[in-house]
């Protein structure tokens, strides 16, 4: 049996020959206390008839061979990478070595590539710095850099560089995207905690400001501290914060973030927040109030 995938707790995933090597029958697999998950596969029926993903890829485990593994955006998701939703969804990627043979199925894609292995609560999948770049394959560069934001995360637990980010890139010469991730790479920052702060950053550089610090703690003149802003420009006094969802359903951070705009602007910063549906139309809700606030620092100085 292959060690891909631990096996789920509820409704353990089989394979079809192995059920039949051990004396069942297929009439009784074809009958109606399983379900297929994955050709070749068998789950004991659900009372609601549902196959959830993590029971497909404990699908996958029980059919695969020792040396496949995860890839691309499935092994982003197994490490915790932020990327769109559409990838979150999709087809899962296993790959097998450059060697080895696809696996060919539907819900499947089929991988052969040269990538290191770990494993992650008993999953084999490919190391972080190898699913980033078979990312390149799937993205845009905006959602690159926000994987190499988080990458560049001591707190997500892989230690990383820039240039070691770079580094890793020799060993795929010749493959699809380096020149799409040596930009997603030099655009990455230490301190961007968020995709949409990512995304915030990239928006207001890209319109002609100056760089942002990301994450910063904001003091007053004696050195007390007053707020932590996502980022700012600490010279001109301007904080630029992204507010999630969270920020506008949970009354108690909604009340701390008029607090903590309130400390700010008593202390001459100039606060703007942003949020989902600015961002919907950054050209005429986001980009002119930024510029405000820099044209009333000229005009003050």
């Amino acid at each position: 049996m292959s060690h891909l995938l631990p096996p789920s707790p509820d409704h353990r995933a089989f394979s079809v020959a192995d059920a039949l090597a051990d004396g069942a029958t297929r009439r009784e697999l074809a009958g109606h206390g399983y379900l297929a998950p994955a050709y070749g596969t068998r789950i004991q029926r659900s009372d609601d008839g549902t196959i959830t993903r993590a029971q497909f890829l404990d699908a996958l485990r029980s059919v695969a061979r020792d040396d496949q593994f995860l890839s691309h955006a499935t092994a982003a998701l197994v490490h915790g990478m932020p990327i769109p939703l559409a990838f979150q969804t999709g087809p899962v990627h296993l790959a097998s070595p450059t060697l080895g043979h696809r696996m060919r199925r539907p819900g499947v894609v089929g991988h052969r590539l040269k990538a290191e292995i770990v494993e992650v609560d008993g999953i084999r999948v490919e190391h972080p710095h190898d699913a980033f770049i078979h990312l390149a394959t799937l993205l845009p560069l905006h959602p690159l850099v926000a994987v190499a934001d988080w990458l560049l995360q001591e707190r997500n637990g892989v230690p990383t560089t820039k240039q070691a980010l770079v580094e890793r890139l020799d060993h795929f010469r010749g493959a699809r995207g380096l020149s799409l991730l040596r930009r997603a790479i030099t655009l990455a920052r230490h301190g961007v905690e968020s995709p949409r702060e990512n995304e915030l950053r990239l928006l207001v550089t890209a319109a002609g400001h100056a760089e942002p610090v990301c994450n910063i703690d904001v003091v007053d003149v004696d050195g007390r501290f007053l707020a932590r802003v996502d980022m700012a420009w600490p010279e001109l006094r301007i904080a630029l914060e992204y507010d999630g969802e969270q920020h506008r359903l949970d009354d108690r951070q909604y009340a701390r973030d008029i607090e903590r705009s309130a400390i700010l602007e008593q202390h001459g910063w100039i606060v703007i927040r942003v949020t989902k549906q600015h961002m919907a139309s950054p050209a005429t809700r986001v980009l002119p109030r930024v510029a405000e606030a820099f044209a009333r620092r000229r005009l003050q100085g």
